[in-house]
C-alpha cells in the first residue's frame, strides 16, 4: 500500500476514533443520568462502574463533558462533529467551556483548522476559556483515585478496610 494511501487511512481512522469518543461520552451521560449503570458491575459508584468496564474515568469525564455540551445541549450537526473529531480532547473540553449557540460555528472552524496549541490560545483570547477554572479533584487526590482504579477487587477491599471503610459487598452481607 502506498504511503499516501496509508496516510489517508490513518486520517480516517483518527477521525473515526475521535467521533466514537464523543459518541461514547453521550452514551455515558445517558447511563449516568438514568442510573442504568447500576447493577451491571459490582461498583457502587459511577466512577467504579467506569473502572470495572475498563474505561479510564478521567477520559470518560472529558468525553461526557464534550458530548453533553455539543450533542445534548447545543445539538451539533453530524457534519460539525466530524469536523472537530480529530481535535484533541483537551481542545474540545476548552471549547465546551465557552461554547454557545451564537459562537458554535466560529468554534467549530477554529477547532477543526488550528493545531492544538494555537486552538487553545485562540479559545483563551477570543472567548476567555481554555483551562477549566476548577478541577474536579486536587492533583494528589486525582492521582490516588487513578491508582485505586488499578487495584484488583481484593486490593481495593484491603485498602478500604485499612481506611476504615466497608465495601458494598460487606454492607450487603451485613444487612442480611
Amino acid at each position: 500500500m502506498p504511503a499516501a494511501d496509508v496516510y489517508q487511512l490513518a486520517t480516517r481512522v483518527h477521525r473515526h476514533i475521535g467521533f466514537q469518543k464523543i459518541r461514547l461520552g453521550a452514551m455515558l451521560c445517558v447511563l449516568e443520568e438514568s442510573g442504568e449503570w447500576r447493577g451491571r458491575t459490582a461498583a457502587s459508584s459511577f466512577r467504579g462502574f467506569l473502572q470495572e468496564e475498563g474505561i479510564y474515568p478521567q477520559a470518560a469525564r472529558q468525553y461526557m463533558k464534550v458530548a453533553r455540551k455539543f450533542i445534548l445541549e447545543l445539538d451539533m450537526s453530524p457534519e460539525q462533529l466530524r469536523a472537530v473529531s480529530r481535535a484533541s480532547m483537551r481542545v474540545l473540553c476548552a471549547a465546551a467551556d465557552v461554547a454557545t449557540r451564537d459562537n458554535l460555528d466560529e468554534l467549530v472552524d477554529l477547532v477543526a483548522t488550528l493545531p492544538r496549541p494555537e486552538a487553545m490560545e485562540e479559545i483563551r483570547l477570543r472567548f476567555g476559556g481554555g483551562e477549566s477554572a476548577e478541577a474536579p479533584f486536587s492533583k494528589p487526590v486525582g492521582r490516588i483515585l487513578n491508582e485505586v482504579g488499578e487495584l484488583t477487587q481484593t486490593q481495593r477491599a484491603e485498602l478500604f478496610s485499612r481506611l476504615g471503610m466497608r465495601t458494598a459487598s460487606a454492607r450487603t452481607s451485613n444487612a442480611s
